[in-house]
């Protein structure tokens, strides 16, 4: 799913200067040393708003972190090692690695553990007998890792599960994703993200509910809660999943008219992870990239350049990272 983000981003920062959105951003920063065209296609929100940058695909390469002001941390990993999946910590970020042993052995995965300062402070050799996707590391040092086994011939015999690791990154527990009430199988949606005692993830299904919140606990425990949703519509095409304080968040793209003339606006659905339960809704004008950093009150996304004051005098392919103001409702005028 890493270069999605990208493709998206294209479509919807093209909106921007259509749109008076002077008023709503807060503010535009341009991201040192970074580029659209510098081969990264990966993104995840940092607990503090910060936007994380990887390669994806195995591809060994550092991880950026953008901060909102613009200015970036590199965090390089040791023995040409691939960043996987990666997740912030509560003193730094978590890489989930490979790395080749050999061509008969094939890859490995280890866990580096970097600080704020992006200094390596440690690294295990993982035990997981799956292809990792998504992970979150609660506040009490436990991991969940996210993945599947892949299956014979097609997407659809791949078996969802994971793990949860201790702060040592040792498996406590392995789990497999349960049957949704309508027949089928679920898989993972876009995101994840972690609390004081539980990961949370969203589910998706072919068959049956398609959308749910799944509560992992910290002894791998999973609560599944159906959420219902808005279908897509000729106004209105579902985005992103992304997670905020407390709530799941659905982000989509929908219409409306300024003047007389039709605009596109990002619209946000705020559900509770504990319940499911729909809690709130906020827009705000596209200016940048699909996925982004969702804070509640306002959304940090990364934007390219081709639609900017000339006066800037930036290049097209130039990475910002802009920060826009959420106002309740749907905008539609």
């Amino acid at each position: 799913m890493p270069f999605r983000f990208l493709v998206a981003a294209l479509f919807v920062a093209s909106l921007a200067s259509q749109i008076g959105s002077a008023q709503q951003i807060t503010s535009d920063m341009v991201i040192s040393g970074a580029s659209l065209n510098d081969g990264y296609g990966g993104v995840l929100c940092g607990n503090e708003g910060q936007i994380y940058r990887f390669s994806g695909y195995g591809r060994p390469a550092p991880v950026m972190r953008v901060s909102r002001d613009g200015s970036t941390t590199m965090f390089y990993l040791p023995d040409e090692g691939a960043p996987e999946v990666i997740a912030p910590a509560g003193t730094g970020l978590n890489i989930l690695a490979s790395r080749l042993v050999s061509h008969k052995e094939g890859r490995m995965f280890e866990m580096d553990h970097f600080d704020n300062q992006a200094n390596l402070l440690m690294q295990h050799r993982l035990s997981i007998d799956f292809v990792p996707t998504k992970m979150a590391i609660m506040s009490s040092g436990k991991t969940v890792v996210l993945g599947f086994h892949p299956g014979n011939s097609s997407l659809e015999d791949h078996k969802y599960g994971g793990a949860v690791l201790d702060a040592g990154d040792q498996v406590i527990k392995r789990f497999e994703l349960p049957l949704p009430p309508g027949g089928g199988g679920w898989t993972f949606g876009s995101g994840m993200s972690a609390g004081d005692d539980a990961a949370y993830v969203m589910l998706y299904s072919n068959e049956g509910p398609k959308t749910a919140i799944a509560a992992i606990s910290a002894e791998g425990h999973l609560d599944v809660k159906l959420v219902r949703l808005l279908p897509d519509a000729e106004d209105r095409h579902h985005n992103e999943w992304l997670f905020g304080p407390g709530v799941a968040v659905e982000e989509y793209r929908y219409f409306g008219y300024v003047g007389g003339t039709k605009r596109a606006f990002l619209g946000f659905d705020e559900y509770d992870l504990r319940t499911g339960k729909k809690v709130a809704t906020k827009s705000t004008v596209p200016v940048g990239f699909a996925g982004g950093c969702y804070l509640g009150n306002e959304f940090s996304m990364l934007a390219h350049s081709a639609h900017v004051d000339p006066a800037r005098g930036l290049s097209p392919d130039t990475l910002r990272v802009v920060t826009t103001k959420l106002t309740d409702g749907r905008t539609t005028r």
